[in-house]
């Protein structure tokens, strides 16, 4: 599956000026009469739109670099949109900077020392001198708090920027986490846990009335930050205000926990404790800050709300942009058609960079990094009939996301919803992600779902380190996952490589490379995968894992997996034609991972053996369930270009072709980035993190799945 990508056209039509220093009531024909916003420039354009008369070629609306403040959502709709052959194009003038900004500058000498008691005993011994602080009412700031109850994102709080970078809301400890010595009371949804603490740090927070607590209180899939009713230092317990659905305390170990789950404390003023870092007393409406130098530009993000809007819009175009600074998503696009987002950067976001539904659209080689959640969410297309969407989210470089919001927040979010579980699931059909270089986050790289999906060419690393039950591909709970292809990917020197969970079904694996100690393909009781001339390299086994959860786990009878099989009616066209291993799905045992095949795949091993297969007995012998063929171990390197240095593309003398007949050459030099319209440059080796090469996790540690 091909899709031609959208280009930006070098059209002969009108252009538009904006400039930063321009008047909107000038006629933006020209750099010297430029408008002075873009929304004054759109509105232009509306004039054309309105009367179905644009300009032959379109309309492009240049802007010059600069920095363009937005209090309120930039909104193109339907009567917005251009045409194939008159389409609409935003775009940075020349390549100049242009960034679109969520919120506004705060001036130092509006902050004032703090010098007296009782505050000056509730720093930090280190911070005393160097914090300041302002009333939120003086400095007209929105979205101060307080945290809601329980949250496991921003918590809709205002963020600080020093010079464009994200300034660390005040963390203890500052980084890394302490744990639980034991839970006391496990607590449910109505009934706030407790546990008692290690140490006595907690002591000090004993007159800050505001304090929440981050961790992953249960399971490592989880981290909410829940709010602290009572901290108890003769008996070293903290009590909760409010409770979680599942209770605290590891839900393995039940009921005092496994004395490892990790937690932190957030936004406390007794923990500003070095340059940069900030808190919000939401008693007094009190920010609190360490400067990081005196001079510098101290940004604070407002606008909670998408930067840009594309509702019903076609044949947009928006190029070269810089999104910003901004509480909501950089750029929504719903139920577009035939829009591009291209050469753009999206950072400093506290929630995604761009969500997509539509047509025909597609994100292509833009930056995005420091978002609070996940970079690019896709959907479109039909899942009754299968009518492809044509989406596409290719060469982008995608890194240094989730940090607000860790669990479910991908580079690429494929119809899953960007929820816990699934929760959110859309139609993704007929949509190709490609090309993109993914890497450091605390979660998955992707998260898939949805019917003849393809992903090819991407590297992925350094990503599920700060989680559990994740994959480099990471899918769940659905048996009408269908035609999903995961073939030509560098998957390396992170946690899970393809892991459909809980019964996920439908993946073709084909061509990929797999590197690293955590990485691998484990089938976790799913039906119809097949992993298929693939290279693995691993000091230690297993490098494929398989089980039969669903019999244990009722998954025979569990509603949401029978509920999605019989709205897509498997017994109708274009079902029955396209997946007709459906049509007879409820009625043979889709608990199991019916029809797994694992076969033609190179793999390089030092120690173990190369698949585990937790099953029963018979489960093992039935070939109608596994099947393991025309695999070759070695322990020496098979033919490797430049193995040391990552390059992993064969000789055209590998052993591999000789002992497996058949094994096809990976495309491995056309994997990644690589430069287009958009992108002129390729990031610099020293800026990737790529190499050296350094894993954290346990010693020993080879869980590379659920």
């Amino acid at each position: 599956m091909l899709f031609t990508l959208a280009q930006a056209k070098s059209v002969a039509g009108l252009e538009l000026f904006v400039t930063s220093t321009g008047n909107d009531r000038q006629d933006g024909k020209s750099l010297t009469t430029a408008f002075a916003t873009i929304a004054r420039a759109r509105d232009e354009i509306r004039q054309f739109t309105a009367v179905g008369n644009l300009p032959a070629g379109g309309v492009t609306v240049e802007i010059a670099g600069g920095k363009y403040p937005f209090t309120n959502t930039l909104m193109l709709t339907a009567g917005d949109s251009g045409t194939a052959a008159s389409p609409i194009i935003y775009r940075a003038w020349q390549n100049q900077t242009v960034e679109i900004i969520g919120g506004r500058v705060l001036k130092l000498s509006e902050f004032s020392a703090v010098n007296t008691e009782p505050l000056l005993s509730r720093l930090d011994p280190v911070a005393r001198g160097h914090v300041v602080y302002a009333k939120i009412d003086a400095l007209g700031l929105q979205h101060a708090g307080p945290f809601p109850p329980v949250f496991s994102d921003s918590g809709g709080l205002f963020e600080l920027f020093w010079n464009g970078r994200r300034l660390p809301l005040s963390r203890w400890p500052n980084t890394g986490w302490t744990t639980m010595k034991r839970a006391i009371s496990n607590g449910d949804a109505h009934n706030p846990g407790m546990f008692e603490y290690r140490g006595d740090r907690p002591d000090r927070w004993l007159h800050n009335p505001d304090i929440w607590l981050k961790g992953q209180w249960r399971v490592p899939w989880e981290d909410p930050a829940i709010r602290v009713a009572r901290i108890d230092p003769d008996n070293h317990t903290i009590s909760f205000a409010a409770g979680l659905p599942a209770g605290i305390g590891n839900k393995y170990n039940r009921p005092a926990g496994n004395g490892q789950e990790p937690w932190c404390a957030v936004n406390l003023m007794e923990e500003i404790d070095q340059p940069g870092e900030w808190a919000v007393d939401f008693s007094t409406q009190t920010l609190f800050f360490w400067p990081l130098a005196r001079d510098g530009e101290l940004m604070v993000s407002q606008l909670d709300r998408p930067l840009i809007l594309l509702q019903g819009a076609a044949h947009i175009q928006l190029i070269g942009l810089t999104l910003e600074a901004s509480l909501g998503d950089g750029l929504v696009v719903e139920n577009g058609e035939s829009d591009l987002i291209a050469g753009c950067t999206l950072r400093n976001l506290a929630r995604r960079g761009v969500v997509l539904n539509g047509r025909r659209s597609g994100v292509q080689s833009c930056d995005m990094y420091e978002l609070g959640e996940g970079c690019v969410y896709v959907s479109g297309g039909n899942k009754s009939d299968l009518t492809p969407s044509e989406n596409f989210v290719v060469n982008n470089h995608l890194h240094n996301y989730a940090v607000l919001k860790a669990m479910y927040s991908p580079a690429v979010d494929v119809g899953f919803g960007g929820l816990p579980n699934g929760a959110g699931f859309t139609d993704a059909v007929g949509i190709r992600v490609a090309n993109n270089l993914i890497h450091d986050a605390p979660r998955d790289a992707v998260l898939v779902s949805g019917e003849d999906n393809v992903f090819e060419y991407n590297e992925i690393y350094h990503c599920g380190f700060g989680s559990g039950d994740v994959g480099a591909f990471y899918s769940w709970l659905d048996w009408t996952i269908r035609g999903v292809v995961i073939r030509y990917n560098f998957i390396h020197d992170t946690v899970g490589g393809v892991n459909p969970d809980d019964g996920a079904a439908g993946n073709l694996v084909f061509g990929n490379v797999f590197a690293g100690p955590r990485t691998g393909v484990w089938i976790a009781s799913g039906p119809d995968h097949r992993v298929i001339n693939n290279v693995f390299i691993k000091d230690q086994g297993p490098v494929f894992g398989m089980d039969d959860r669903g019999e244990a786990r009722g998954y025979a009878t569990n509603s949401r997996l029978h509920s999605a099989v019989l709205a897509i009616h498997p017994q109708k066209s274009p079902w029955a034609e396209r997946f007709p291993e459906m049509t007879n799905l409820l009625a043979s045992h889709p608990e199991l991972p019916l029809r797994t095949k694992f076969e033609r795949n190179l793999i390089v091993l030092q120690s173990g053996g190369p698949i585990q297969l937790k099953m029963s007995g018979a489960r093992l012998a039935d070939t109608n369930l596994f099947v393991a063929r025309d695999n070759y171990v070695t322990a020496t390197d098979p033919g490797f270009l430049n193995a040391p240095l990552g390059d992993y593309n064969l000789k055209a003398d590998s052993k591999v072709f000789q002992e497996i007949p058949g094994f096809q050459r990976i495309p491995f030099e056309e994997i990644g980035l690589h430069l287009d319209s958009y992108r002129r440059v390729l990031p610099p080796e020293a800026k990737t993190g790529r190499y050296p090469v350094n894993t954290p996790g346990k010693a020993g540690d080879r869980n590379f799945g659920t």
